[in-house]
């Protein structure tokens, strides 16, 4: 292909919305469970196989085939369970994909209302979309949770333990966490994410995240002191092994920035300001996707500026 042509291939991507092909790569947390990464950074997938069945953590209907075609070549087991860490699209919209199955769909009560009263107008209005980016909505629907509960949630299956609890509103208006004390392994959703920028909680641009919340909610998952070797993230690499390290990395990344955030307050810098001039500090420098940044710039200016803290 000539240099001109290049260039013209380049403009077509852009101005269509084209981007490579979405792909998730399984990567074996410990026996039996598998993260599905998400290659451009957007939300991870959980499977979780026993000898009675497959257990799913967040699906997108984007990508939900693939991990799918995915669990077919590592087990004939079908797909007993879905449960969902929070209502977000890129985690809780996919459950169609595994319908043939005929699985139970587990979520919190408040996810059950953010789907209906948020999530189904952005599904819907993608959907009917000529976006190329939208397609694949095309033909599908929004499937809703079977069952819904309140408080904690204890569900034996497979000879294994997930301890399901909702720890409170931080990156969405109620997140879930799913223990799996048999393999030590913790399943985090979004609360964690690893080598990127956290994303802020949003459905049909409702934005939700609040970040005072999201780091007491960490202090209180590492206050358990559970014996647990893996937490595995909502977005980016799973760190084998690495245990609470990962936990007090998000924490710090937390108190890093709204303290960067906090002396550009001080100097008397505006939230249009502070978009511009933020610098990363250099040990998040590394992170992907900065283009997360500016929500939560805005997340932690108002944060500071109501409460000070």
């Amino acid at each position: 292909m000539t240099g001109k042509l290049l260039v013209l291939f380049a403009l077509w991507l852009f101005a269509t919305g084209a981007a490579a092909p979405v792909r998730m790569t399984p990567v074996k947390i410990t026996d039996g469970i598998y993260m599905f990464q998400h290659s451009q950074g957007s939300g991870n997938s959980t499977v979780v196989i026993t000898n009675d069945g497959v257990l799913v953590l967040d699906f997108h209907i984007d990508n939900a085939d693939q991990t799918l075609a995915e669990i077919r070549k590592l087990t004939d087991k079908k797909v007993k369970y879905l449960i969902s860490s929070h209502s977000a699209g890129d985690h809780a919209s996919g459950a169609w994909h595994f319908r043939e199955d005929k699985p139970i769909y587990i979520a919190t009560k408040n996810q059950i209302h953010d789907l209906r009263m948020q999530e189904l107008e952005e599904f819907n209005e993608r959907k009917n979309s000529n976006d190329p980016r939208y397609a694949g909505y095309k033909g599908r629907e929004l499937i809703f949770p079977d069952l819904g509960f309140d408080g904690n949630m204890t569900l034996y299956f497979g000879g294994l333990t997930f301890i399901i609890t909702p720890e409170g509103r931080g990156h969405s208006t109620g997140d879930l966490t799913v223990y799996i004390p048999q393999k030590r392994v913790m399943l985090t959703g979004d609360l964690l994410d690893t080598e990127i920028h956290p994303g802020q909680g949003e459905s049909a641009g409702v934005f939700f995240s609040n970040v005072k919340g999201w780091m007491q909610i960490l202090d209180n998952i590492m206050a358990r002191n559970l014996p647990v070797d893996t937490y595995v993230p909502g977005h980016g690499p799973a760190h084998i092994g690495r245990g609470g390290k990962d936990l007090e990395e998000q924490k710090r990344y937390f108190v890093v920035m709204r303290d960067e955030v906090a002396k550009m307050v001080a100097a008397g810098k505006s939230l249009e300001q502070i978009e511009k001039e933020f610098k990363i500090p250099q040990e998040f420098a590394h992170y992907k996707r900065p283009e997360r940044l500016k929500q939560f710039y805005k997340l932690l200016y108002n944060q500071l500026m109501e409460t000070g803290y």
